[in-house]
């Protein structure tokens, strides 16, 4: 485990939260991920027109804005990977446990580092 779950180079600055300025951001670092992107955008916008209200389009926006964050460092992109893997192919309930909180840490990292 690492002492700071984020951490590492980044790759491109930290990205305004607007859908424009998150969508580059993905185009730049997890590309592959755009029509995942896309197709929940479309979700959250009909949501919201659909209960009248915003909160869909803020969830969407602070999802992808964890991703981002997480993104931007690849250090920690790849401990991310690593710890879902490991959580998820552990032997012992307790292995299961750490690699789950890893992966939990560098997630809150990124929600308190996007909410400033």
């Amino acid at each position: 485990m690492s002492a700071q779950p984020i951490h590492g180079p980044e790759l491109i600055p930290r990205p305004a939260q607007t859908p424009t300025a998150l969508y580059e951001a993905v185009a730049a670092l997890i590309p592959h991920r755009l029509t995942e992107m896309t197709a929940e955008q479309a979700r959250a916008m009909t949501e919201a027109v659909e209960h009248n209200s915003l909160k869909p389009l803020l969830r969407f926006t602070m999802k992808w804005a964890v991703d981002i964050e997480i993104a931007r460092h690849p250090e920690t992109l790849a401990e991310l990977h690593r710890a879902e893997y490991l959580a998820n192919h552990a032997e012992t309930p307790e292995e299961r446990r750490q690699q789950a909180a890893l992966a939990g840490a560098i997630v809150n990292a990124a929600v308190e580092a996007v909410r400033g």
